[in-house]
């Protein structure tokens, strides 16, 4: 078997290759029989995890939600209890999320799901090495060619058992997996650190907009009271057109927000530099958009509609146009200052949690949640003074582009992890 293009030097064997089955590689169901556990059978804590959906992701395990069976339901499971140095693939649903239980796993005993499957390696492979081939192009192409099911995407044992797979010797592998995880480690400390400026800044949000630290003039003085008014007495709206996404192209002079990118492209702010805005196309008569209608440096761009709480009334605030013409489509609202603000400022304050809260309670609807602008004309707001507004978007503003940076470096590390993973397996 030729070997990958990059290799330790150390290293010249050919690399073996056979299919998982071939090469000792367990795929273990879990035990799906009468004691498979029912809701009342599960715990907040007890002796074994049970995991469920939401633990295994495309980063690993996560335990954000946890649940457990006792000792003696677990004594009467027979399959589907995980070993040190076990992986698991998710097998139905989301399928092909991986996870490794190495021993920063916080959990000795585990149990997967009927949507799971163990991967067990004792002889040929190094379970560190399969782990990064799990991870790889490779697996990924393998999934998409195999993966059966539109409703409701699975993948069987059978299928697992005939992967082909590669391998040098169990030292090379050792090497191979041991350099990959430093990497891994390398993206894991990034994203704590990104993680954490995100509390910092949230905490720092909540302390800035409930008063409880202030800002001094430069001066030295005291800063005056701050405003209370209502959303509706320093916004106006503007009208907005639902340009379908069928009218959208990969050119054109106009861009266009639609509320599914507030929803999931777009932080607090927005500049034309950084986010990627779909164009109108040319079939859309630009004659029939009023002035009015084209986005300005300061305004807000809010979602009127969503399925999710936590997504209904999210705004974004201009902070650059780059002299681009773009318009809000799509179950959106345009809010206009109609006094100065500090640029900024306002969709920080449209991010707070007592904002929020009252604009979740302004809402209506079932499976849609809406949000008009006669309710959202209601929502209370606190605002300071000019000077206080700039200290506050500055602060902020800082706290971002620190954020944005760390981002910028995990998002390279993961490339660089990526063309490794292409180079280093065939």
């Amino acid at each position: 078997m030729a070997a990958p293009k990059l290799r330790f030097k150390e290293f010249s064997e050919d690399y073996n290759f056979s299919k998982f089955q071939e090469a000792s590689i367990q795929i273990i169901d879990g035990d799906r029989g009468n004691n498979y556990p029912k809701s009342d059978d599960f715990y907040d804590n007890e002796y074994c995890l049970f995991l469920n959906a939401g633990n295994v992701t495309k980063s690993g395990f996560k335990f954000e939600s946890t649940q457990f069976i006792n000792k003696e339901k677990d004594a009467l499971l027979r399959k589907g209890k995980l070993q040190k140095n076990d992986l698991v693939i998710t097998t139905r649903g989301t399928v092909g999320n991986i996870a490794y239980f190495d021993e920063s796993i916080p959990f000795e005993n585990i149990r997967i799901n009927s949507g799971m499957v163990i991967v067990r390696s004792e002889i040929d492979l190094e379970p560190i090495y399969l782990n990064q081939f799990l991870k790889s192009d490779l697996f990924e192409k393998w999934l998409e060619k195999n993966v059966f099911g539109s409703a409701q995407p699975q993948l069987t044992v059978k299928l697992l058992n005939s992967i082909s797979i590669s391998y040098p010797s169990k030292e090379e592998q050792t090497k191979i997996a041991s350099f990959l995880s430093a990497v891994d480690e390398k993206i894991n400390q990034l994203t704590q650190k990104h993680a954490l400026l995100s509390q910092y800044k949230q905490g720092m949000m909540q302390k800035l907009f409930s008063q409880q630290i202030r800002f001094k003039a430069d001066d030295g003085s005291e800063f005056g009271e701050w405003e209370e008014v209502k959303f509706s007495g320093i916004f106006k709206f503007h009208q907005t057109n639902s340009y379908s996404r069928a009218l959208l192209a990969e050119y054109g002079e106009i861009m266009n927000i639609h509320y599914g990118d507030i929803h999931t492209k777009f932080s607090m702010l927005f500049d034309v530099n950084k986010e990627s805005v779909p164009f109108l196309n040319d079939e859309v008569d630009t004659s029939k958009i009023a002035k009015e209608q084209f986005l300005k440096v300061g305004d807000l761009v809010i979602a009127d509609a969503s399925e999710d709480y936590k997504d209904i009334g999210k705004s974004i605030e201009v902070i650059s146009l780059n002299n681009q013409k773009v318009v809000a489509g799509l179950h959106t609202y345009i809010a206009r200052p109609v006094k100065p603000f500090a640029l900024g400022f306002c969709g920080y304050m449209m991010q707070t949690f007592p904002v929020r809260e009252q604009i979740k309670k302004l809402a209506t609807g079932i499976s849609v949640l809406g949000i008009s602008k006669t309710n959202l004309g209601k929502v209370e707001l606190k605002v300071p003074s000019l000077e206080e507004q700039t200290k506050i978007a500055n602060f902020l503003s800082a706290i971002d582009q620190k954020i944005g940076v760390v981002a910028q470096q995990i998002e390279q590390a993961k490339t660089w992890k990526k063309g490794l993973l292409q180079q280093m397996f065939v």
